[in-house]
């Protein structure tokens, strides 16, 4: 009997020495695909997309830029694409997680005063902000991006 005893005592022991050092690169891993994803889809809105004058019908690179500046009719555009079917904005990014950018200013779209583009956070586990310098209206502003799981 306390042979057997210390053949599940040490069978446990081992399993939870084996998750326990485990579990923590499964964290590490999780918040470098969030960073990596983050980093492409902040490189992809920055981007003048594909095809240049994109819509949502040939759309198959999401970009807002013309001439290195936010370009406000593919601001719209996209604004008006993460609203109709935001799914697809992140099947266009490559990406299964969730994402929210915004300006350090509202943006003007559609005549109208809008914080962010996509899908706001509530409680989310994992959050990576990423943050770069653009122009929007010809002042320099700062672009962030929130992505999570």
């Amino acid at each position: 009997d306390l042979m057997i005893a210390m053949f599940i005592f040490s069978t446990g022991l081992v399993a939870f020495y084996f998750y326990s050092l485990n579990y923590p690169n499964e964290a590490n891993d999780n918040i470098n695909k969030l960073f990596y994803d983050g980093e492409l889809i902040a490189k992809d809105i920055l981007s003048e997309g594909y095809p240049l004058d994109w819509n949502s019908e040939d759309i198959i690179k999401i970009g807002i830029l013309s001439d290195n500046k936010i370009n406000e009719t593919k601001l719209e555009r996209f604004y008006d694409l993460s609203k109709s079917d935001y799914a697809k904005t992140k099947v266009i990014f490559n990406t299964a997680f969730n994402y929210y950018y915004f300006l350090s200013e509202n943006m003007i779209i559609h005549g109208e005063s809008v914080e962010g583009i996509g899908s706001k956070p509530q409680n989310p586990e994992n959050l990576v902000k990423i943050t770069r310098l653009t122009i929007y209206k010809e002042k320099p502003i700062t672009f962030t991006l929130y992505i999570w799981n």
